[in-house]
């Protein structure tokens, strides 16, 4: 059978920092790169290339290769569901290894943090009040995009090139990625923006004031806002267009994004578990994984999307 390779970015201990491959289900490393200059800070994976963002500014990009036919055997998730390219899977056989391929040694000034791709993009947000926006295909930089006045927490893209950030500043920005042009400005939380996803018709944003906001895209106009419990405005995810999930308390909530009406909560543990949910996940068949207390939680509920068509 294939295995789902995931990479970790490893921090400084008996040996130098490096980038490391481990197959997902055996928990064994497959390979490792030790070719590092400062800590990473974020990562992408796509296909058979890694992009690594790091402290110094630099962006290192790593190729994945096999003695076998360096195929895909499957893959794991649906690209066009988020902002994040799906991994690939490859043979447990195959001999894989990291090779650095090039770098981009000053593509900040200050640390990198926050890092996505989509649509032959590269968009990176830094600590210097900046994000870049890079091709793909040659690592090139098309445009630096200033409109933040604070450092970038959040960065959103996805396919149809739609480009949103967030920063400390507690601002949204909307960007054209063909032009590099500011579309939309908008004061949205008290104090750091910690989450972006977008629909069709929506910006969704959360924030350390424990506030979601939901935003029409095309006017910057906002729709409604969501009160977290302390503590997890920052959990999140879109399952479509229509249907928001947040964390709570012990517990999930499903939300329809066009009225903002609350359509269930689903509880994790007992109810006097008090944990917040965090870091939400969405898979592909509309069930969401979430880390709750020191666990991981699978959460299905058809019935949420059978009331909400």
């Amino acid at each position: 059978k294939g295995r789902p390779l995931r990479v970790l970015g490893a921090g400084r201990c008996s040996r130098p920092l490096d980038l490391q491959v481990w197959d997902a289900i055996e928990g064994t490393l497959r390979c490792s790169s030790e070719e590092v200059s400062s800590g990473i800070t974020a990562l992408v994976f796509l296909d058979k290339r890694i992009v690594a963002a790091r402290l110094n500014g630099s962006l290192d990009f790593f190729s994945l290769e096999t003695h076998a036919a360096l195929s895909p055997l499957q893959f794991r998730g649906t690209p066009g569901r988020s902002s994040s390219p799906a991994s690939p899977v490859y043979s447990s056989s195959d001999a894989v290894a990291c090779r650095l391929t090039h770098t981009v040694p000053c593509a900040h000034q200050k640390p990198i943090t926050a890092l996505k791709a989509a649509a032959g993009r590269l968009v990176t947000g830094s600590q210097d009040h900046t994000l870049r926006v890079f091709r793909l295909e040659d690592s090139c930089c098309l445009f630096t995009l200033q409109g933040h006045s604070g450092a970038i927490t959040a960065v959103y893209v996805d396919q149809t090139m739609v480009l949103a950030s967030g920063g400390q500043d507690g601002a949204i920005c909307l960007w054209d990625v063909l032009t590099g042009s500011r579309v939309s400005h908008m004061f949205a939380h008290r104090g750091d923006v910690t989450s972006l996803t977008c629909t069709t018709s929506c910006v969704i944003s959360s924030g350390l004031d424990d506030l979601i906001s939901i935003w029409d895209r095309s006017t910057g106009i906002k729709l409604y806002s969501i009160q977290q419990d302390l503590g997890c405005g920052a959990s999140l995810g879109v399952i479509s267009d229509n249907l928001l999930v947040t964390g709570g308390q012990g517990c999930v909530s499903f939300w329809d994004l066009n009225y903002g009406d609350l359509l269930q909560t689903v509880y994790l543990g007992k109810n006097s578990e008090a944990q917040p949910t965090r870091q939400i996940l969405v898979l592909d068949n509309a069930a969401i994984v979430c880390n709750f207390g020191s666990e991981l939680s699978l959460v299905y509920v058809p019935s949420v999307l059978e009331k909400l068509d």
